[in-house]
Formats: C-alpha cells, sequence, structure tokens
C-alpha cells in the first residue's frame, strides 16, 4: 500500500472520531461506515487502497458481506481516523488511551509551530 509522503507538507496524523458519532453507530458497519465518510476519501479510492473487488466492497456497504477483520487497520490508516476501534471500545465498556510518547510528540509539534507563527 502506497503511503502519504511529507513532500509537499505533514502526513496526516491518525485521530480519534468524535465521540458523539461513534455512540450513534448502531453496529461495526455503521463504525466502519463512518471511517470512510470521515476520511473525505470516495468508495472507490478506498477499496482500491485496501484490493477489494467493487463488486464485494459494494455488497460490504450494503450489509449484505463482511468486512474482512484483515483489513480493519489498514482501512483505518488509510481513513487518518480510529472510528472501528473506538466503536469496538465503547461496545466492550474499554477506552482507547494513546500513547503517551506519541501524544507528547504531537505536543511539542504543536508548540513549535506555535513558535514559529509567532516568531
Amino acid at each position: 500500500m502506497q503511503r502519504e509522503m511529507p513532500f509537499f507538507g505533514e502526513v496526516r496524523q491518525m485521530q480519534n472520531a468524535p465521540d458523539d458519532l461513534v455512540k450513534r453507530c448502531r453496529h461495526g458497519l455503521d463504525a466502519i461506515r463512518l471511517c470512510i465518510q470521515l476520511s473525505g476519501h470516495t468508495h472507490d479510492f478506498i477499496r482500491e487502497q485496501l484490493n477489494i473487488d467493487k463488486g464485494h466492497f459494494s455488497r460490504i456497504m450494503q450489509g449484505k458481506a463482511w468486512f474482512p477483520d484483515t483489513k480493519r487497520i489498514e482501512l483505518m490508516n488509510i481513513c487518518g481516523n480510529r472510528a472501528p476501534a473506538q466503536f469496538d471500545a465503547l461496545m466492550t465498556g474499554c477506552e482507547l488511551v494513546e500513547l503517551s510518547k506519541d501524544a507528547k510528540i504531537r505536543e511539542l509539534e504543536e508548540q513549535l509551530r506555535a513558535l514559529k507563527s509567532a516568531a
């Protein structure tokens, strides 16, 4: 799979989907649909990146076929959000916690951007 390259800007960071939207999901397929919708990518782009047949992807989106478990992480990476993982955590009474190292790096990058814009 081809990833975004930071030649002309920053690579998009993985983000949590808004909690209120995740809570509205009735099942895992809704969380997958939300993930795709929040990405802004077309269904064709997503299915091509995941290497899923057009007909099968259409059946998945209609709820007539199962989304392959082996492609969930790849879907979240392509879409840039964790909606399916957040839904799973919510349904099992858990909470996703970001690794402190990643959070600290993001915090320092934000401080650096603020200092550069103030200068």
